[in-house]
C-alpha cells in the first residue's frame, strides 16, 4: 500500500514538473496582457529580457535591446486609449528544453477607433530561473 502511493505521488509530481514550464510561460503572457490593458507599458515590458540582445521584429523593422523597445511602445502607444485593450488567441506553446519555449498565437487590440489584429511568435529563454521573452515577431 505505501509502495502504490508512493507511486502515485512520484506520478503526480512528474506530471507536475513537465507542465510546469508551459504553465509559467503562459503565466507570462497573462501578466503581459493584464499590464497592457491596466495601461502600463513598463509592467508590459518586465516579460521581456532585460537586455540590448533582445530582439523585437514587426513588419519590416528590427528593433533591439530593451530600452529603444520600450521607447518605441510609448512613442506609438502614448495613451491608454491608444493601447486599448489588447487579447492572445489562438496560444500554442512548444516547450523546446529546460530552459526554451516558442509561442504562437494571435493577437488583437480593441480600440474606440479600430480593431487591429495580427499574429505573433515568441521564443522566450529561462534565464536566470526566471522565462523571459528574447526574440518577439510581430505581424498585421
Amino acid at each position: 500500500m505505501l509502495l502504490k502511493g508512493l507511486a502515485a505521488s512520484l506520478l503526480l509530481v512528474c506530471c507536475a514538473v513537465t507542465a510546469a514550464p508551459a504553465d509559467e510561460v503562459m503565466a507570462l503572457l497573462r501578466q503581459q496582457q493584464a499590464a497592457w490593458n491596466q495601461g502600463s507599458i513598463d509592467d508590459y515590458m518586465a516579460g521581456y529580457w532585460h537586455s540590448d540582445n533582445l530582439r523585437v521584429v514587426s513588419g519590416d523593422r528590427f528593433r533591439y535591446g530593451w530600452e529603444s523597445i520600450r521607447e518605441a511602445y510609448r512613442k506609438h502607444y502614448p495613451t491608454r486609449e491608444a493601447m486599448g485593450q489588447l487579447t492572445f488567441s489562438q496560444v500554442d506553446i512548444k516547450i523546446l528544453g529546460n530552459d526554451a519555449a516558442l509561442v504562437v498565437g494571435r493577437w488583437s487590440l480593441k480600440r474606440d477607433k479600430d480593431n487591429p489584429s495580427g499574429a505573433f511568435s515568441l521564443l522566450l529563454e529561462k534565464i536566470n530561473e526566471r522565462w523571459v521573452i528574447t526574440h518577439d515577431h510581430s505581424s498585421d
